[in-house]
């Protein structure tokens, strides 16, 4: 298009010399809209190409966080249906505890009665322990002198 214009201004001026600057300014001017509504019509068009490209992205990131969302909102509710669950059986075990008598006092006493466990000499504790100089998890074998 410029270049055009550009041959059309060259040959005006040329024929028509002092009188064909008024033509050659009037094209120039003329030229100069054209091209500026030209620009214009391709950024209107460019932008809208955009628009509907990032517009499809955005929609898809939003259907995914409502989805993300819901899903966080049904866990909530699952969670919350377990906590009163728990909550209720636990009231129903101290109701039950406090028909039984048994108090966690007892319980204590009674754990505290079991025989102890038995205790190793500690002559054979150092005998069974040995320095071993490989890593954990490996398949040693101890190879006596």
């Amino acid at each position: 298009m410029v270049f055009f214009t550009s041959i059309l201004i060259v040959a005006i001026l040329y024929y028509l010399q002092a009188d064909g600057l008024i033509y050659v300014t009037i094209i120039a001017v003329v030229a100069e809209l054209v091209n500026m509504f030209m620009t214009q019509t391709l950024t209107k068009s460019v932008e809208k190409k955009s628009n509907t490209k990032w517009g499809k992205m955005i929609e898809g990131y939003k259907s995914q966080v409502k989805a993300k969302d819901k899903t966080i909102k049904e866990l909530e509710d699952i969670q919350e249906e377990s906590v009163k669950k728990l909550y209720n059986a636990n009231k129903k075990i101290k109701n039950y505890e406090e028909q039984l008598g048994i108090t966690i006092d007892e319980e204590i006493d009674k754990s505290a009665d079991a025989p102890p466990q038995e205790k190793v000499p500690e002559s054979e504790k150092k005998e069974s322990e040995e320095f071993i100089d490989l890593p954990c998890g490996s398949n040693g074998i101890k190879k006596r002198v």
